[in-house]
Formats: structure tokens, C-alpha cells, sequence
């Protein structure tokens, strides 16, 4: 399966790369410029430049002959016109050019709370009101979608257990068990057309995700 990851030099999406090489994918790291190549050298992937925030139809060459999009994609600050641009507008540019590139699943890392906002922490509100409308639009398109709602992130190692559900209570989970979790969605159709919070549990990912309803 030849899958393509957004943001794959983020501290989550440098985690799903790993893991999808591990598990014999092909996989394409998606760069907002060829100029983060360098951090990629010694990583099992083949950087390709996807600028969620440039011309579209670069962004639709760059995705063209996916399986799959995992986009963990995220803006580098909090204020609302980074937010906006990235996990808003630049979001919905990547789904959009999904569609047109003709990829058949998509699967995004949002947050806990981006369905309700108003019931999130208010110091991250514009975070999730931007994901809110992404997340909305990918519901909404022709793609088969994955919604992935993370607890608070953490950098600590991997625990291997998680613990998912339609909502949760507010919990943490580390960055590489998200990962987990975005790479364990591929064999689970379960998680088709379904979005869900997860947060650090007891349940290792594959059994976790087994339990959607």
C-alpha cells in the first residue's frame, strides 16, 4: 500500500512513517519544502513536497497514485491566523486534492474536543474550532475518512495501550502511540467513516480499536 503522510517531519508524523515502513507500506513524506529533506535522510520514506498552503494542483500531483493520506499536519503556533491557514484552510486544501487525485482514504489527526469546542480548554479554542470545520469537511467528502481525536499530546515513550471510544473524558497519550493508533486504523474497517478520541489506556491499539461501535 503506498500511503503519503502530511507533516511527516512532525514530532507525530515522523512516528507514522516509521511505523509504516515497518510494516512493509510504501510510504511518501509529504514536506511543506524540499529544504526539510535533510531531516528525513536516514528514514525509510521518499520525500515529495506537499504545501498544504501553496498551489493546488501541486498538492494534487503530490498525492496522485496514494492508497492513502495520513495527515498530521499542524500549525507551528496557536494564534489564529497560523491555526486558521494550516489546520483549517490547509486541511481542507489536502482533502480536496485527495478527491481530485483520486485517493481513496483519508485519515486526519485532529483533537479531543474539536467536535464540541466550546467544552475544550479555552487556550487551545482557535485549534479546535480550525479542526472542527476541517474535520466537518472531510465527513462530508467522497473519501473513505478517519478521524483521529488525541488527548493531550506527550513525547514520552510508547506504552503500546490505548483506550478509544466515540468521547472520552480528558486524558493524555504520547505522540507515538497516536502514531500507533493512525497506522492501526489501516486494518481495522471499523474505523471507516468514523472519528473517535483516544487517550492512554489498557488496551493494546489493534484489540482498542476492535471495540468501535
Amino acid at each position: 500500500m503506498q500511503v503519503t503522510v502530511l507533516g511527516a517531519t512532525g514530532r507525530t508524523g515522523i512516528h507514522v512513517v516509521r511505523l509504516l515502513a515497518a510494516r512493509g507500506h510504501q510510504v511518501r513524506a509529504g514536506l511543506r519544502s524540499r529544504r526539510r529533506a535533510d531531516v528525513l535522510r536516514d528514514e525509510p520514506a521518499r520525500p515529495v513536497v506537499a504545501d498544504v498552503t501553496a498551489d493546488r494542483d501541486d498538492l494534487v500531483e503530490a498525492l496522485k497514485d496514494s492508497d492513502v493520506v495520513i495527515n498530521t499536519i499542524g500549525a507551528p503556533d496557536p494564534e489564529p491566523e497560523s491555526v486558521n491557514l494550516v489546520d483549517r484552510d490547509g486541511a481542507i486544501a489536502a482533502i480536496r486534492a485527495a478527491e481530485v487525485a483520486g485517493v481513496s482514504r483519508f485519515i486526519q489527526l485532529s483533537a479531543q474536543f474539536a467536535d464540541s469546542p466550546d467544552q475544550g480548554d479555552r487556550l487551545v479554542r482557535s485549534i479546535l474550532l480550525a479542526k472542527q470545520v476541517s474535520d466537518s469537511v472531510l465527513q462530508k467528502s467522497a473519501l473513505t475518512w478517519t478521524i483521529v481525536r488525541p488527548g493531550t499530546l506527550t513525547d514520552g515513550p510508547a506504552t503500546g495501550r490505548v483506550k478509544v471510544a466515540g468521547h472520552l473524558e480528558p486524558g493524555r497519550i504520547t505522540r507515538r502511540d497516536v502514531a500507533a493508533v493512525l497506522v492501526g486504523v489501516l486494518g481495522e474497517p471499523l474505523t471507516e467513516n468514523r472519528g473517535f478520541d483516544v487517550v492512554s489506556g489498557d488496551f493494546p491499539v489493534a484489540p482498542a480499536l476492535a471495540t468501535l461501535e
